[in-house]
């Protein structure tokens, strides 16, 4: 049997500074196999965080968009992310989703709710399987410098899902939306680029705790 992904993304009212579980007002993602043939989809707006997102950095300006969303019938309202949560959960159940996939799986399999997702399962952090393969690469580092795109330490290039679409892409006017359903549909192309790579990766571990074959070229 062919292995099944699901590749996720979250919004949350909050960082991955301190130890408390973040809210969630967002969640989405794509269910698919290794070639990026989409199983079936979940986009999810979380109605008790809903009124709070005045208060986040990417949703503040985003209320028109995730209303429209509602309205167009392309997200679902649910009340609470127990109720999101559960409603995905059975969804990976249901496809036999054996790797669950986030580009920074260490912050929304670790600071959210959807650590709870992650039993019976394994999971890829796309972040490092990226900077285990794309990063190697001198046309990666030298398509950063070029452009600008620095890490936040200054000591870097850039490795955020944003760059490195947009180096995939060739495109470096590339904004992600920050939506996490938006978001979730370019990682799982970051996914499928680092798969085309045939370079060893590292499963079930996250960036921040994993460091073998770890690349991030130094900004010179």
């Amino acid at each position: 049997m062919k292995n099944i992904y699901c590749t996720f993304d979250t919004e949350t009212l909050g960082g991955a500074v301190g130890n408390t579980i973040v809210p969630i007002y967002h969640l989405g993602g794509i269910i698919h196999d290794r070639m990026g043939n989409i199983i079936a989809i979940f986009n999810y707006l979380i109605m008790e965080h809903f009124e709070n997102i005045r208060d986040s950095y990417y949703g503040k300006n985003k209320i028109p968009t995730y209303l429209k969303m509602i309205d167009d019938g392309v997200a679902t309202a649910v009340a609470t992310e127990e109720e999101a949560i559960e409603a995905v959960n059975s969804l990976l159940n249901f496809y036999n989703v054996k790797f669950l996939m986030a580009y920074n799986s260490g912050f929304d399999l670790g600071k959210t709710k959807c650590k709870a997702l992650i039993k019976d399962r394994q999971f890829i952090d796309i972040w490092l399987m990226t900077v285990q393969t794309i990063t190697h690469r001198k046309k990666y580092a030298n398509f950063c410098v070029e452009n600008g795109f620095i890490a936040r330490s200054k000591r870097s290039v850039s490795t955020t899902a944003e760059t490195v679409y947009a180096y995939l892409t060739n495109n470096r006017e590339y904004k992600e939306e920050h939506t996490a359903f938006e978001d979730s549909k370019i990682e799982m192309e970051i996914f499928l680029a680092c798969q085309k790579m045939h370079m060893k990766y590292t499963k079930n571990k996250h960036c921040f705790e994993c460091t073998e074959n770890k690349v991030f070229p130094p900004w010179d």
